[in-house]
C-alpha cells in the first residue's frame, strides 16, 4: 500500500505571511500534526480544522500575531514554520 504524501508551501518570512492573508484571506495549515483554518475578513478568525468550538476571533492582524499562540508560541513566530495546505 501507498502512503498519502502531502505536499506543503512555506511562508519565508512573517511579511510573506501577512501579505498572503491580507490577498487570500483564507489559509489553512499545518503545525505539530494539528490542522488550522484561518480566515480574514472583517476580523481574523481562527480554529483548528472542524473543530469550530476552538475558534478565537482577533480584530486586527497585529493582535492576532501577538496574542495568538500554539503549543505557547506565538504564531509570529510560527509564519516561516507552519505548512500551509490551502490558500
Amino acid at each position: 500500500m501507498f502512503g498519502v504524501i502531502k505536499m506543503y508551501d512555506t511562508y519565508s518570512s512573517l511579511q510573506e505571511f501577512i501579505d498572503d492573508l491580507k490577498a487570500v484571506g483564507e489559509i489553512e495549515f499545518e503545525y505539530n500534526d494539528k490542522d488550522y483554518s484561518l480566515l480574514y475578513y472583517d476580523k481574523i478568525y481562527i480554529c483548528e480544522y472542524n473543530k469550530p468550538e476552538t475558534e478565537k476571533e482577533y480584530d486586527t492582524i497585529e493582535e492576532f500575531l501577538n496574542e495568538f499562540k500554539i503549543d505557547g508560541i506565538p504564531i509570529r513566530e510560527l509564519a516561516t514554520r507552519i505548512k500551509v495546505i490551502f490558500h
